[in-house]
């Protein structure tokens, strides 16, 4: 049976810790340079005022999605009733290959570079893996 429970404070906790470490990994103190010259972006780009404008939208998606896979992952981890860290990091590892993995191979039809694949899914690998754990813990 499905278990859309929601358990309110890990669900917060996760989403904010999502939105920060997601801040982090494509800041300049990790992958914002390989990141955005792999994109084709000028690493010294400054910001337009068309762009600051936008700034508010994004941080909202991005609040927004980090709700919602916090969310999927916690009613697959509850669901399939993985109770202890490592059995949470399983099934965090097997979402990630599924879906983000599955979704972002897609993207080189787009002509993405493989160092973006390769930066953004070292992000989500590490994420899922270990809200995986997290959540199967955290009830």
């Amino acid at each position: 049976m499905i278990d859309f429970s929601i358990s309110v404070l890990p669900l917060i906790v996760l989403a904010v810790v999502n939105f920060i470490l997601s801040w982090v990994w494509y800041s300049p103190l990790l992958f914002a340079k390989p990141w955005m010259k792999a994109l084709g972006i000028d690493p010294q780009h400054t910001m337009t005022e068309q762009d600051k404008k936008k700034m508010p939208w994004l941080f909202l998606s991005g609040i927004v999605a980090s709700l919602f896979v916090v969310y999927a992952m916690m009613v697959i981890i509850h669901s399939l009733r993985a109770t202890d860290f490592f059995s949470g990091l399983a099934v965090g590892i097997v979402i990630w290959a599924g879906f983000a993995l599955t979704h972002s191979l897609n993207t080189l039809w787009e002509g993405r570079k493989p160092l973006v694949l390769v930066i953004n899914n070292g992000l989500f690998l590490l994420t899922y893996a270990l809200y995986g754990g997290i959540l199967a813990i955290w009830r």
